[in-house]
């Protein structure tokens, strides 16, 4: 995971976040998770409030919609394979085998 995503990802629940506390879940150096701050900043992907940063709102709802589809998606992808089994292709797969 990259230093971007990991600051991105520390910041999802939404609370203010001291650099410290940001720069030791991002398990990058300080002045490499200040310049992702600084880049978040710029492009108001996060807010600064006394000195703590945390994800504006429409970047927390964007991340929030994307992690409910990726749920979605694993489990109609789960439902798909619970529907049709490993076993169905059996004798398929041991027609290959012969050949």
């Amino acid at each position: 995971m990259s230093t971007f995503d990991e600051i991105l990802w520390s910041l999802k629940d939404g609370k203010l976040h001291s650099l410290i506390e940001i720069t030791k879940k991002s398990s990058s150096p300080e002045l490499l998770t200040k310049m992702v701050l600084s880049f978040l900043l710029e492009y108001n992907f996060i807010q600064i409030d006394e000195g703590k940063a945390k994800l504006c709102p429409l970047v927390l709802n964007f991340i929030d919609g994307i992690q409910r589809i990726e749920k979605e998606e694993t489990s109609s992808h789960k439902s798909f394979e619970d529907t049709v089994g490993v076993n169905e292709f059996a004798p398929f797969h041991r027609s290959f085998e012969k050949v």
